[in-house]
């Protein structure tokens, strides 16, 4: 009988392989830069590529590529039931819709400090933004829309 660990090692070599193939096949058909992803949801086998040029839209990593799908796909946002493979190791954005759709399972192959070493900038933030939250009037009026509107809505 196989020891769970090394199981575990097979599943994780098999998906990570897949993500780095798509990464390829990203790169060479001209979509895509430093990371592929392979997103298992439920027994449904999901790919996809980093789209950030191809859509020029700087959100359109991998990983929400791959999130994006696995819902319409489902037809639900809640992916508790799903694992992320990644060629790389997701951004701070990718983590944040990671942990918004409940994903259970993130495996990942290469350190983000191995893409940025390698040119791809958008894996760790260099500069930092301003961020505060509004005062006075403006603050209130955000607020309510939360407290006016909590029973109208219920997210899985």
């Amino acid at each position: 009988m196989e020891a769970p660990q090394a199981a575990g090692q097979d599943r994780d070599y098999k998906f990570i392989a897949k993500a780095v193939d798509e990464a390829y096949r990203a790169v060479e058909c001209g979509v895509g830069r430093r990371s592929g992803l392979s997103s298992s949801a439920v027994t449904k086998r999901l790919s996809a590529a980093n789209l950030v040029l191809k859509n020029t839209d700087p959100s359109a990593h991998a990983e929400v590529t791959a999130i994006r799908e696995a819902c319409k796909k489902l037809g639900k946002i809640n992916l508790s039931d799903c694992e992320i493979y990644a060629s790389c190791e997701p951004c701070p954005m990718c983590f944040g819709l990671i942990r918004l759709s409940k994903i259970k399972k993130v495996v990942y192959g290469a350190k983000a400090e191995i893409a940025s070493a390698a040119g791809f900038n958008d894996t760790i933030p260099d500069a930092f933004m301003e961020i505060r939250q509004a005062e006075g009037e403006a603050a209130r009026i955000a607020e309510e829309v939360f407290e006016k509107s909590k029973d109208k809505f219920q997210m899985e």
